[in-house]
């Protein structure tokens, strides 16, 4: 996937190689290291790139590497330590207060990933930390947490934001943020749908806290699916986390489980390309059987262009399909009229219009934001997806 076309996740060819570096052992991760020290700018090297450093500098000094790149590197191992640690802090603070309230919680993405796979809390860098709280307590939450010194980066969360998104962001005065979820990842749809994750929790110790997380198995389908969508930052974190949960955790992943995931939540696009690459770049330990069922997949046309719109750049027009298709995850109705038909409603609900502003000139002002032709930075659909 090194040759990837504009405006798609997967990593460039020098990329690769960093990935590679970073991740593989012996001579190809030294000699991959050479190839993208010889191919880069360093001093205009891709925040994506930024956030594989911490691993790089670890692996190499494991090779026992002696070179004066390598304090560059120890220096984004440490301050990605500092880091981390302010964010876990932050973090205890909230699970503590969420648990006198007797409002439960699960760890995602970097905040269960860093203790239960990396360990190092200098390895994997993380700009905020995932909280889920069960549905019917969200609102609960956002009032306990804006009582406490949080305060949403958009809106004002409400029973809207509960259907038509998964998560909101809130920040504290310090400019630490967190996504707080109702429903685990935005594919979930409908907040039912996440039923089949829940029954397979499990438990760790965060700190002297007992905190809920996800199993080994629907951990790694949560990251591949994340992973698999454009950002304006390369998403790479999805290939290291994934590594790290097949070395840590590989024996327990059941794989039946993984593949009839996707297919009941209409996402075997996605987990197959995803599976595949790592296989077949980073020979990622999948079963023969496993990789059989990926090939011999056979995605809908729906399914294929959402993943087409998930994963390339956005535009106005890329955007309202990104709607669309979320509507229809969202939606108890059925049938295709009943959904067009219900689609402006929809958006009203998930952009706030007032009912009494016209929704075409809200979505003119979109469009005209889209192409720069106003300078207000508050309509972007971008601060609300």
């Amino acid at each position: 996937m090194g040759n990837n076309k504009e405006g798609f996740f997967w990593p460039t060819q020098e990329q690769e190689l960093l990935l590679n570096a970073a991740l593989l052992q012996g001579e190809k991760a030294i000699t991959s290291w050479k190839s993208w020290g010889a191919a880069v700018n360093f001093d205009q090297l891709d925040a994506g790139s930024q956030r594989l450093l911490p691993l790089l500098y670890k692996n190499l000094t494991d090779h026992n590497i002696n070179h004066p790149a390598i304090n560059v590197y120890k220096g984004f191992y440490r301050m990605t330590w500092y880091k981390n640690r302010l964010l876990s802090h932050r973090l205890v603070s909230v699970l503590r207060l969420l648990d006198s309230n007797g409002i439960p919680v699960l760890l995602l993405k970097g905040a269960a990933l860093v203790p239960l796979y990396y360990k190092n809390w200098a390895l994997r860098p993380m700009s905020d930390f995932d909280l889920l709280v069960p549905h019917k307590d969200a609102l609960k939450t956002v009032n306990l947490l804006c009582n406490s010194g949080w305060r949403p980066t958009a809106q004002m969360i409400d029973e809207s934001d509960l259907v038509t998104k998964h998560a909101g962001t809130l920040i504290d005065d310090s400019g630490i943020e967190f996504d707080l979820h109702w429903k685990i990842m935005h594919e979930s749809g409908r907040y039912e749908d996440d039923y089949n994750f829940l029954d397979g929790t499990g438990n760790i110790n965060f700190e002297n806290i007992s905190v809920s997380v996800l199993s080994h198995t629907d951990q790694l389908f949560h990251i591949l699916i994340h992973g698999t969508r454009w950002n304006e930052i390369a998403p790479l974190r999805w290939v290291p986390d994934s590594m790290m949960i097949l070395r840590e955790a590989g024996d327990s992943i059941d794989w039946d489980r993984l593949v009839n995931e996707a297919r009941r939540r209409c996402l075997a696009v996605p987990l197959k390309k995803a599976l595949l690459y790592l296989h077949e770049t980073f020979a990622a330990p999948i079963p023969a059987e496993t990789i059989l069922s990926l090939k011999k997949m056979k995605p809908s046309l729906t399914e294929r262009m959402e993943f087409l719109i998930h994963s390339n750049s956005r535009n106005f027009l890329r955007d309202i399909f990104y709607l669309w298709f979320t509507h229809v995850r969202t939606s108890n109705v059925n049938g295709s009229l009943s959904l067009v038909l219900r689609f402006p409603s929809f958006l009203r609900r998930f952009w706030k219009v007032p009912q009494e502003n016209n929704l075409a000139f809200f979505l003119i002002l979109k469009l005209a934001k889209r192409s720069g032709m106003t300078k207000t930075n508050n309509l972007h659909i971008q601060s609300n997806l």
